[in-house]
């Protein structure tokens, strides 16, 4: 049994604001995290929602920008796809199954006011690359698609990825 050796401060929070008077329909995106000490860190979060039967991609914030405050336009009431990718130090893992079975990402979104929309919950659909240099690439996705809680123009959600490591 692997044992849980550190939980790495690689949080992703991502703000989901709506801009109000200008399309009620818009919201914004925005995300902040830094890499551990071996170079572990969420990579990417690309945003995409279905419209007219088609992922159409949003945005992206990456390891370079999420510091930065990125915006990423999204369509309110629109079934909603978070992709993440993490690096993992080629050290913790043997191959990309091991570098799966060691990386674990969560989400959690929550109302502005704090109210959970979806709990912490893990993504587990996985997938992993490498390793380049010294480092894997984990894949996962989370599908936003409980009609009842798609963004709501007008709203502010938070969402938030954190990534664990296993070693």
């Amino acid at each position: 049994m692997k044992k849980k050796f550190l939980i790495s401060l690689l949080i992703v929070p991502i703000l989901l604001i709506g801009l109000l008077g200008l399309n009620s329909n818009t919201f914004l995106v925005f995300a902040a995290g830094t890499a551990d000490a071996y170079g572990d860190q969420i990579n990417t979060v690309d945003v995409f929602q279905y419209v007219d039967s088609a992922w159409v991609w949003k945005g992206q914030v990456t390891k370079t920008n999420y510091t930065s405050g990125i915006q990423v336009k999204v369509d309110a009431l629109t079934e909603t796809r978070f992709n993440c990718s993490v690096l993992l130090n080629s050290t913790f893992a043997s191959s990309t199954s091991e570098a799966i079975t060691n990386t674990r990402v969560y989400l959690n979104i929550t109302y502005a006011n704090g109210t959970t929309v979806i709990a912490t919950t893990e993504i587990t659909d996985y997938a992993a690359t490498g390793p380049t240099g010294n480092q894997y690439t984990v894949y996962s996705y989370y599908l936003w698609n409980d009609p009842t809680h798609h963004p709501i123009a007008g709203t502010t959600y938070y969402v938030w990825f954190k990534y664990d490591v296993y070693r």
